[in-house]
């Protein structure tokens, strides 16, 4: 028979691309998953990895065994879900992904919430972009994820992955305290066409917005500076080089010669959801920490969001 953490070790191989990087993905030594590789092999009759430059390649037998493999291992996911469920315990471990601001203004206080309520229920963390979470997700490297998308921009949702929104959450422009719109109090992209941006890097969701948004006047402002983290825009705002966009959720406490605007027509919106894959769907932990993110959402200054 089959080996199931055989067939574990080469989807990890043909997600990363190396033994050494699929040890490391699933919390084994490249050893360790060379032996279930090779195991597998003889199972199989015939070799599943083939060398290819420094890395490996699956062979015709390995990627027949990864592709019905994967439909075995979501079958046994959602029979281990379907067994926590009979029982309704949520207990054990759970790994979950997050942007960065959904880390300090949603996940703080949920795993703060966890202890006080002293659920048996350990929850790992890692900070990743909206798209690399929701890949986590959807190869089995994490449980589930806290994505966002901005507005009407699409966020690519395979088949086989749930998506549920957990709130709106709304984004404002900061400029210097003596900049010449300060006093306004709010301002539409139009007033903003001039003005010197620091952006999130191209690609990231956040920087697919702010190009939509000014899509009607023109096109982008002049972005100079570019930066993943927004401690980063408000440090060049308050110093007085360029204004920028940044969303309210996990906004840190601003200095006193930052201005906040709001923004209208269109208003910068994102939704933030809550991924995990179908198999998983019967899941109590899953279900509880939907509940708890959606009870949490108003209090943390997230909109009701829509069911979709």
């Amino acid at each position: 028979m089959i080996d199931l953490v055989g067939l574990q070790a080469l989807s990890a191989v043909r997600t990363h691309g190396s033994v050494v990087a699929a040890a490391e993905a699933l919390g084994f030594t490249p050893s360790a998953v060379s032996q279930q590789l090779k195991k597998l092999e003889r199972q199989a009759g015939a070799p599943v990895l083939e060398r290819y430059g420094r890395g490996v390649l699956l062979t015709e037998i390995g990627k027949r065994l990864a592709d019905r493999g994967a439909e075995v291992l979501a079958s046994m996911e959602a029979l281990q879900s379907d067994l926590a469920g009979a029982t309704d315990a949520v207990a054990g471990r759970v790994h979950l992904a997050a942007f960065s601001t959904a880390v300090r203004g949603l996940v703080a206080p949920l795993l703060q919430r966890i202890a006080l309520d002293g659920t048996p229920l350990e929850v790992t963390v890692v900070e990743q972009d909206p798209l690399e979470a929701l890949d986590l997700v959807a190869t089995g490297r994490v449980d589930v994820a806290l994505v966002h998308h901005w507005g009407d921009t699409v966020l690519p949702v395979p088949d086989h992955v749930e998506r549920v929104p957990i709130g709106i959450d709304l984004a404002d422009i900061l400029v210097p305290s003596g900049h010449r719109l300060a006093g306004r109090g709010a301002v539409s992209p139009a007033d903003l066409r001039s003005e010197v941006f620091a952006c999130s890097p191209v690609g990231s969701v956040c920087h697919q917005w702010l190009t939509r948004m000014f899509a009607d006047v023109g096109g982008p402002p002049p972005i100079p500076y570019w930066a993943a983290e927004f401690s980063s825009h408000i440090a060049l705002v308050e110093h007085g080089v360029a204004v920028s966009l940044i969303p309210r959720l996990g906004r840190e406490l601003l200095p006193a010669g930052v201005t906040v605007l709001t923004v209208a027509d269109p208003v910068p919106t994102r939704t933030v959801s809550l991924v995990w894959r179908r198999s998983m769907a019967a899941s109590p932990t899953i279900r509880h920490l939907r509940e708890l993110l959606t009870a949490m959402a108003p209090d943390l200054g997230l909109r009701a969001a829509v069911l979709d």
